[in-house]
């Protein structure tokens, strides 16, 4: 079931300010530097990448010019608008509307050098073992995530209010954001994705903290 808040709801006809870095707090801002900065590090060369959760299609500019192929999916209409927009002026981004839980049915064993699951995509799936297992099987060698860490309640308010996400509950003893359009987004310890990664039969390569609000992950097969 999709969300109503990835088509925009929040927003009205507005800009989708809760992908866009000009809108979010200083910290925030850091932390997309970073992640930019390690994204282009890992990924340059003649790759072929995944992004599940391609949103608005905020990375497009800066990975396309630099990887062989860039392949963007994701299941809610605005988004894949808004994507398709930015990759129609580069040749080698496709965009495909898809499920993250059936990635495995949507791609070639192996079809991609490295997948990327950012900005907390993870935290805002059903299903995070299935989710990771089909990167696995799509994917030849790492897989990129980054998503919230625990124990910043506190920045992560600061970053919703920001942004504009009306936020209807919080629940602070696992650290997660109801959103009033359907948003459910968690945060996470290094032991809770050494967790999903064993279920999912991964394992941590390399891990750190961005800004210190989010945290930075790199998977790789048992």
């Amino acid at each position: 079931m999709k969300e109503k808040f990835f088509e925009g709801s929040d927003f009205g006809k507005g800009e989708f300010k809760a992908l866009m870095p000009a809108y979010y707090p200083k910290k925030y801002k850091e932390y997309i530097e970073e992640e930019t900065k390690l994204l282009k590090a890992k990924l340059a060369g003649e790759n072929k990448v995944l992004e599940a959760g391609v949103g608005i299609g905020r990375l497009i500019p800066c990975l396309s010019p630099i990887v062989k192929e860039l392949t963007g999916v994701d299941n809610a209409d605005l988004m894949l608008q808004k994507s398709n927009e930015i990759a129609a002026e580069f040749s080698n981004v496709k965009i495909i509307r898809g499920e993250l839980e059936n990635l495995s049915n949507i791609f070639p064993e192996r079809y991609f050098d490295f997948s990327i699951c950012i900005w907390n995509t993870l935290g805002n799936v059903k299903d995070e073992v299935r989710v990771l297992r089909g990167l696995s099987r799509v994917t030849k060698k790492s897989i990129f995530i980054t998503v919230y860490i625990k124990g910043t309640l506190k920045d992560r308010e600061n970053w919703y209010k920001s942004v504009g996400i009306p936020i209807s509950r919080i629940d602070k003893k696992n650290e997660i954001f109801y959103s009033e359009s359907g948003l459910r987004s968690k945060s996470y310890s290094l032991k809770d994705i050494q967790k999903i990664a064993k279920a999912s039969k991964l394992k941590i390569k390399d891990s750190t903290i961005l800004a210190e609000v989010i945290l930075w992950i790199e998977l790789g097969k048992r």
